[in-house]
Order: C-alpha cells, then structure tokens, then sequence
C-alpha cells in the first residue's frame, strides 16, 4: 500500500523548493495540508542531491540543514549564516593545527632538556629489568643484586 501512495505522491507535484545550497543540493518540504488521495499527510522535508546514496559522506549535507531536515530548527538556514558557520569551523581547525605545532615544538623541547639532563648526572642503569636502579658511575653506592643470590628458605619475617 505505501507503494502506491509514493507513485501517487509522486505524480502530483505538491513538494515546495525551499533553498538550495553551494553544493547544489536542494531542499525540499511537503506542507502537513497538503492531501493526497484524501489523506493529510504531516510536514516532510527532504533533499535531492547530485550524487548518488552510495557516494554520500558525512558532511556533504550543511549542519544548518541538516537540522531544519530533522525539525530541529523551524526556519531554513541562511547563506550568510552558512558561511559564518564555516568560517568559524576553518579558524577552530586553523587554531588546533597550531596548537597541536605547539605541543610537538614543547615536546621536542623537554626531550631534548631530558636528554641534557642525563647526560649531565653521568648515571646508568644497572640491576634488573622490572626493578631499574640507578648507580653513580663513581662507585659510592653498593652493588645492586641481579636476583641471582635468592635463596627460597633464606628469608625470614622481621629479621634483616
């Protein structure tokens, strides 16, 4: 039944051009008194584009109409209000793109301020893995044990 009713839709022409927009798509609304075949049909709002449904990405449909679409705003979007849109969102992504040039610059800064400071305190690892030590090449400090002097029963609760 709803197959019929879109090829009737179809053929009377009660769909009302609302804009277009710099992608070439246009916007379309059904009126809710509108009738077809005697039936009121609630408020409809659609888009006829270019391209295909396949080749569609998200964005290609301007936020502004994509919300009067949805119902979310009454009013058509403005080419004004559009462009505003737009240029906003390329200065937010201009500031990112510098901000993110600024951490890396900051980055490479303390990598580098890590690096003096390590060469600097002349210290190298030494014992194992999980458990890394740090000795004084000078040899003020004792040796650290590699794990290879563990005895099982060796060790007793409170005695050192």
């Amino acid at each position: 039944m709803n197959f019929i009713r879109a090829i009737f839709r179809s053929s009377k022409e009660v769909k009302k051009l609302i804009g277009t927009d710099h992608l070439g798509n246009k916007y379309y609304e059904v009126p809710e008194d509108a009738k077809v075949l005697g039936e009121k049909l609630k408020t409809r709002r659609f888009v006829e584009s270019n391209i295909s449904h396949y080749e569609y990405e998200p964005g290609m449909i301007p936020y502004e109409w994509e919300a009067w679409m949805r119902g979310n705003r009454k009013l058509p979007p403005s080419a004004e209000e559009i462009a505003g849109r737009e240029q906003q969102t390329k200065s937010v992504q201009q500031k990112a793109k510098e901000l993110e040039e600024n951490e890396k610059q900051a980055e490479f800064t303390n990598i580098q301020t890590a690096e003096e400071v390590t060469t600097e305190s002349h210290t190298k690892p030494e014992g194992h893995a999980s458990a890394p030590v740090y000795k004084k090449i000078d040899g003020e400090s004792d040796a650290v044990s590699t794990g290879n002097e563990f005895q099982p029963a060796a060790w007793k609760p409170g005695k050192k």
